[in-house]
């Protein structure tokens, strides 16, 4: 059995019901005025007054029909309803097939959006949740991305709020009554689903409900409802200027209005509050009343074209509040439609409304009846009361999901803390390609429901306590360009080796393996340098020892490589090119003293042998390494310390013979002649002397 309460703002109406399919059957019904105006414009002012009321209807519908009740469904009134639309979209060209997981990311984000751009006039605000209008996939419609592949998806929703103290005050009198909440969901979303059920919501329909404080507005187009809206005027209005006009209390104008409006009296005589009798005719009633009408209407229709853009095809109106005569007409003439695409709905016209107790007769009673009928649909959602970190969370959705991920939304947390995204993607360009790398994934919160390890989309209950550790965003991916370059691969003594191309990262030659960073411009160039062959086996072109020689540094090469590709030698900047056969050949120096001495500065004495010009080294050296005396021959190593000392010493005969590479030895009989005089082997020789050497061997 399903209890439903209308928890309006001059009356408090409960209704027993049972669904099937979808098919309603009212059981019985029970009716209440509030004693005094505990409620304005639909809110609770007054908790013990309306909580009284409560507990008087529940326990008279209990008693008279012997069963239970201790669960109950509600409906909040939309005059503090908050909508706001937000839209997202995400990159999918990466990925196979979209999943429900990342959909959900997506709308996540699009009711983020919708959230920044709410406006709460500093109020505290529950989402009560979302509702898709639409997704496109490449900038097409589409119906479910779920299992869809292409390049862009998006999404656009509406979510919608309520102030906190809105629904802690209905808690509350529940909480007082011995109520626990099993359905709260939204007046004008629940006469929508009574009033146009799914199949009729291709039409672009609007439905007012015209209560007491407000008139609430529901927009259906597309098969959807696509927009919710509220008038903070209706019934009591009408009401109060009854009050200013003819000087009677409001309980009073409410009895004139109600005689009047019916259509069988003519007339009605009550006191005003000075007591004097005052007798009101329909047609006074009519005057007076309809200036106030034309206004409500007016504002009701300016409200609905401006959600919609353009008048509908069709009005329905329910709620008491729209009983007064030529409410519908006025409201026809404000729509520029028909009388006859303006009707005041009743439950007793609605076909799968089966009413046994013969009483529900008039649009007012539309409400309860749509509370009743939105239970176990998708019109509100199952009101839960749980702990989440110790917090106190109500929550009430749209579209009864009520899960770990509606309740961290509701408390404030980003998508990003409940979901762990994956890190921001690296874009870059490549060889004038537009390259994206997607992010590392992020670490998923930890949630923990009574203790028992959960998940975000778990479904929550009445009384849950849940634990919940915010994710974490994952990184940007770590990538090098050695891992997009295609390789150069080449044979180097027989053996063969991939090298990194070369390139240049951002119009610069980049010579070592770095990392990709966002907004990096690439272009590989498809060659390596023989440079880059040396670099890859860890080999240097020259090689040196370095030496101290007469107090300053000084290198000796003591290690050279020959580099060919076949008959060329290559030298480090040369390229090369995928397949190319390199050969390497490894030439050694023994640093020896004599090298060093070589390397310095002689000195000659130049004589003419035979009239030839002989040039006769004059210089001599003495050598020590580290201080030790070393011969011309001694080798060197790293770090030696040499000092050479030189000389000059004048030069002799048999100097110019060791040039001559004549042993003297071995000669028989020779002939020295010095400028024309006879010279022995130990004579000296100067600068330009003549010199005439005859052997004989």
């Amino acid at each position: 059995m399903i209890y439903a309460l209308d928890i309006g703002t001059r009356t408090v109406i409960g209704v027993l019901a049972e669904k099937y399919e979808s098919t309603i059957t009212i059981y019985d019904t029970l009716i209440r005025e509030h004693e005094e105006r505990a409620m304005l414009d639909g809110a609770i002012h007054d908790v013990n007054k309306v909580t009284k009321i409560v507990q008087q209807i529940t326990k008279t519908l209990k008693e008279k029909n012997d069963i239970t009740i201790d669960k109950v469904s509600v409906a909040l009134a939309g005059r503090f309803l908050k909508t706001s639309i937000g839209e997202s979209w995400m990159d999918v060209s990466n990925e196979h097939a979209i999943s429900k997981d990342t959909i959900r990311i997506l709308e996540m984000e699009a009711i983020n959006k919708s959230i920044d751009s709410l406006e709460t006039d500093g109020k505290e605000m529950y989402c009560v949740g979302y509702s898709v209008l639409y997704y496109s996939l490449d900038d097409e419609w589409i119906k479910n991305l779920e299992g869809q592949r292409g390049r862009k998806m998006s999404v656009k929703v509406i979510s919608a709020f309520l102030p906190a103290y809105i629904v802690n005050a209905m808690m509350n009198v529940l909480e007082l009554s011995g109520l626990t909440p099993e359905h709260i969901t939204l007046e004008p979303i629940a006469a929508m689903n009574l009033v146009v059920p799914p199949d009729l919501r291709k039409l672009n329909i609007v439905l007012v409900d015209v209560g007491a404080g407000t008139s609430d507005i529901a927009v259906s187009r597309d098969g959807t409802v696509i927009a919710y809206g509220m008038v903070p005027m209706a019934g009591d209005e009408i009401t109060e200027r009854l009050c200013e006009e003819f000087l009677i209390d409001f309980n009073t104008a409410e009895k004139v209005k109600r005689t009047l409006s019916d259509g069988k009296e003519e007339e009605i005589e009550v006191k005003d509050i000075l007591d004097t009798p005052l007798n009101i005719t329909k047609e006074k009633f009519f005057e007076v009343i309809k200036p106030t009408v034309e206004e409500i209407t007016l504002k009701i229709a300016e409200e609905a074209l401006n959600l919609n853009g353009k008048p509908p095809v069709a009005v329905m109106i329910v709620g008491g509040g729209a009983r007064v005569p030529f409410f519908t007409d006025l409201l026809a003439q404000k729509f520029d439609l028909p009388k006859s695409r303006v009707a005041l709905k009743s439950v007793e016209n609605l076909q799968n409304v089966q009413d046994r107790t013969k009483s529900l007769i008039g649009s007012e009673y539309i409400t309860p009846v749509s509370i009743a009928n939105s239970v176990n649909t998708n019109t509100g959602s199952v009101f839960v009361r749980v702990m989440v970190n110790e917090k106190p969370v109500d929550l009430m959705g749209m579209d009864s999901k009520n899960t770990v991920m509606q309740a961290l939304l509701q408390l404030g947390y980003k998508v990003d803390e409940i979901i762990g995204k994956p890190g921001p993607a690296i874009t870059f360009d490549f060889n004038g390609e537009m390259r994206i790398l997607k992010g590392l994934p992020g670490r998923s919160a930890e949630v923990t429901i009574n203790n028992e390890k959960s998940g975000i989309h778990a479904r929550l209950q009445h009384g849950d306590i849940v634990e919940f550790n915010p994710g974490k965003v994952g990184k940007s991916p770590e990538t090098f360009l050695s891992e997009i370059l295609t390789p150069i691969s080449v044979t180097v003594n027989g053996e063969d080796y991939d090298l990194l191309p070369q390139a240049t990262v951002n119009g610069e030659i980049c010579t070592t393996d770095v990392q990709i960073k966002d907004g990096d411009k690439i272009n590989t160039l498809n060659y390596a340098t023989v440079a880059d062959i040396l670099e890859k086996l860890s080999k240097k072109k020259e090689e040196f020892i370095n030496i101290v020689l007469n107090g300053k540094a000084h290198s000796l090469k003591v290690k050279e490589l020959d580099i060919s590709r076949g008959s060329r030698k290559l030298e480090l900047s040369d390229k090369i090119i995928s397949g190319d056969v390199i050969s390497i050949q490894e030439r050694s120096f023994t640093p020896t003293v004599d090298r060093l001495t070589q390397s310095l500065e002689q000195k000659y004495c130049k004589v003419l042998v035979n009239a030839e010009e002989m040039e006769i080294p004059i210089s001599s050296y003495k050598i020590t390494v580290n201080g030790v005396k070393a011969e011309p021959d001694s080798v060197l190593y790293d770090g030696a310390i040499v000092d050479i000392e030189m000389t000059e010493q004048l030069p002799k005969v048999i100097d110019l013979l060791g040039l001559m590479d004549i042993d003297s030895n071995s000669l028989k009989s020779f002939n020295i002649t010095v400028n024309q005089k006879k010279a022995a082997f130990m004579d000296i020789l100067n600068a330009g002397d003549q010199v005439e050497i005859t052997l004989e061997k």
